[in-house]
């Protein structure tokens, strides 16, 4: 049995447990409480301030009724045992809310503040929304929607609410989508990939804050992380139910390809960064063994340590980098150099851990060093700006849009941010020990707007689109910036100014036309029929949609990523099928 209360506020004070399941029901004896801190946040009906449960379809008509948990007195995995856990619609809906809660606590302890989902009001989801083997996160109305159905390989229905991987995987594109909204219109094939690598991510780093996990995961391994776990696979009762016992997952992070082999297909090119990060925490875990880089522990204990300290320090690592990221796009080798450059900013005097990373990126070819991350001299123009309105934001940005990358041919600057984090971090230390400090940062936040055109091949017409751009200036507590994050990316030997922006411009358009010209150019036929994100495509494979706008030029909007797409990407791969 385990009790999840990730934060130091919570350990103290009025609490709720609320049950849940830690994997899925396959198995079954993995189970655990999180620990709701009612001193610190609210329970009506069956929300709170971040997330609200409606057990509806995704049309809004009722399925199941709920309890009202302000007036529950248990809500706990005990509780639900004697009442039944996989068939009760009443546990499935506090399973769901306990692992969203879990998951984002982490994410908000790393990142230094609270997090707000894109609309500004708590987080819908919906435990019965469809019949289906799929779950989805819905950008357009933020929401995340579980199916259910009945598998030949088991006697009971399949309820994606009750994987732990998958609620914590969905919750994983709703948090990236709401840190970065303009993502879903990033024109670079990585974005799409690091979406759901983030999303695999977090339930990787979820799963590990339960010992009783950990326990598992050393009798199936015996302390060599090179071995397959429930770790490194995604929802096993999802991809047992589908498959049968032969495929008993649904992504593996041991499964991923070099960088530049690669496929386009997103669910299929985001185990390139999960292989990386999970490499990287591999290699963690052996520098915390006694003895160097031995192949095995001793015993549970000293893994259970170890593993403890290198996922404390590689999840780190990732979630402290995504302040770095530019707003509109990100490529995984600017995540590599960003995650690299994040740690040395806060272990100044200890890079063993980023040379590790930085040697495992080497390796999988994710390494660029041509990438310019070089800040200009100008974090002094927006320290008495913390508290200054968009319009002001926006002035100072303009009035530097040379030295900040801003093409001339920019001419709206959109939603500027000025952030700034107070963060309490580990501080790594030779012996066992660890030293909290706490490391305070600014971030300035800009996009910009390009109006490009582009051909039509059948009919010749130039058709507009709307692409955009944008940085992020990185700043230390004095408002020194020390590194600037742009996309499209710049290079060391780019011009500087104006000059090297627009051949950056450049570069980024020729990339995107190599990979998905021919793609976008069938896909134009069809640009007047307003198609949504959940549409397929119209050319299989590709990932976009063309988005046409009540008025101005066109966009390429990603569309809706589904659980479903990671069925075929196994698919494919079971068959020996060519990824698109």
């Amino acid at each position: 049995m385990t009790e999840i209360h990730t934060t130091t506020n919570q350990k103290n004070g009025l609490t709720k447990k609320i049950g849940m399941f830690l994997q899925d029901p396959s198995l079954d004896k993995l189970t655990g409480n999180y620990k709701f801190p009612l001193e610190k946040d609210y329970l009506s009906l069956t929300g709170s301030s971040r997330f609200v449960v409606r057990d509806t379809n995704e049309y809004g008509y009722p399925i199941f009724p709920a309890l009202n948990w302000a007036k529950e007195s248990d809500l706990s995995i005990e509780r639900f045992k004697k009442e039944g856990l996989s068939d009760n619609p009443q546990f499935h809906q506090v399973n769901v809310f306990a692992v969203v809660n879990s998951a984002l606590d982490l994410i908000e302890e790393e990142i230094g503040h609270g997090f707000n989902w894109k609309d500004g009001a708590p987080l819908v989801i919906r435990p019965h929304a469809f019949r289906g083997m799929n779950a989805y996160y819905d950008p357009i109305s933020p929401s995340l929607n579980f199916g259910y159905f009945d598998s030949p390989f088991r006697r009971t229905p399949v309820w994606t609410c009750l994987s732990h991987d998958i609620v914590a995987h969905e919750l994983g594109h709703a948090i990236f989508d709401s840190f970065r909204p303009l993502y879903v219109y990033s024109p670079d094939k990585d974005t799409p990939a690091l979406h759901e690598s983030f999303a695999d991510l977090l339930s990787m780093f979820s799963a590990l804050q339960y010992p009783s996990v950990i326990e598992h995961l050393y009798r199936e391994t015996g302390g060599d992380m090179r071995h397959p776990s429930l770790i490194t696979r995604l929802g096993e009762e999802f991809g047992i139910g589908i498959f049968g016992v032969g495929i008993p997952y649904i992504r593996s992070a041991l499964e991923g390809a070099s960088y530049n082999n690669a496929p386009k297909q997103a669910h299929a090119r985001s185990k390139v960064w999960t292989a990386a990060i999970y490499e990287i925490m591999e290699r963690m875990v052996k520098l915390n063994h006694p003895d160097g880089f031995p192949d095995t522990f001793d015993g549970f204990a000293e893994f259970v340590a170890a593993l403890l300290q290198a996922t404390r320090w590689i999840k780190g690592m990732v979630l402290r980098a995504l302040h770095y990221t530019p707003p509109n796009s990100l490529s995984m080798p600017m995540m590599a150099r960003l995650i690299y450059e994040a740690d040395a900013q806060v272990y100044k005097d200890d890079s063993k851990l980023r040379d590790i990373a930085k040697e495992v990126f080497q390796k999988r070819e994710l390494w660029n060093e041509r990438l310019s991350l070089k800040a200009p001299d100008i974090g002094y123009a927006f320290q008495d700006l913390e508290h200054a309105s968009q319009q002001t934001l926006s002035f100072v940005i303009m009035k530097y849009a040379e030295e900040l990358r801003i093409p001339p041919g920019a001419l709206r600057v959109i939603n500027p941010r000025l952030i700034t984090t107070n963060r309490r971090i580990d501080k790594v230390k030779s012996g066992s020990s660890l030293e909290v400090k706490t490391i305070t940062e600014h971030y300035l936040e800009y996009t910009y707007e390009v109006t490009q055109l582009v051909r039509d091949w059948y009919t010749g017409e130039m058709v507009p689109f709307t692409v955009y751009g944008g940085s992020t200036l990185v700043m230390d507590q004095n408002w020194n910036a020390f590194l600037l994050a742009s996309s499209p990316e710049i290079y060391e030997d780019d011009p500087s100014g104006y000059e090297g922006t627009l051949k950056a411009l450049k570069r980024a358009r020729d990339k995107f036309d190599r990979v998905h010209k021919d793609s976008i150019q069938k896909t134009l036929v069809a640009r007047d029929e307003n198609r949504s994100i959940t549409d397929s495509p119209v050319v299989p494979g590709c990932p976009f949609i063309i988005q046409r706008q009540s008025t101005g030029a066109y966009r390429l909007v990603h569309r809706r990523s589904n659980f479903q797409e990671h069925i075929n990407e196994i698919y494919c791969t079971k068959h020996g099928l060519a990824q698109l």
